[in-house]
């Protein structure tokens, strides 16, 4: 009797520090992303678009959805934003999950 009502709350608290743990590391990935963007456009010579495809090659093997990366640019500053979705257990949603980076433009 008592393991019927101690049980379901032991689960919840095990699911709780999993899915903590998964929004960790993709929080972590989507920072890494942003790191990873920001370089990539803060190259001399880089093209449009390369800060997108370094963004998805460092989060999307982590298993965030939905990536999105805005660059701006102004007095030799590149400035990256990245958003991306965090899965939450189960597959009942997603969380937003949003990183920033700034590099000094490469030649400035």
């Amino acid at each position: 009797m008592q393991w019927a009502l101690v049980w379901p709350v032991v689960m919840l608290v095990v699911i709780g520090v999993i899915q903590g743990a998964v929004l960790m590391q993709a929080r972590s990935a989507v920072t890494e992303a942003a790191r990873a963007a920001v370089r990539a456009e803060a190259i001399l010579g880089s093209r449009p678009g390369d800060a997108l495809d370094a963004a998805r090659q460092v989060a999307v093997p982590s298993g965030v959805r939905g990536v999105t990366v805005r660059v701006d640019e102004d007095d030799g500053l590149v400035r990256a934003e990245v958003r991306a979705r965090a899965p939450v257990f189960l597959d009942a949603g997603s969380v937003p999950l949003q990183a920033t980076a700034v590099a000094v433009r490469e030649g400035t």
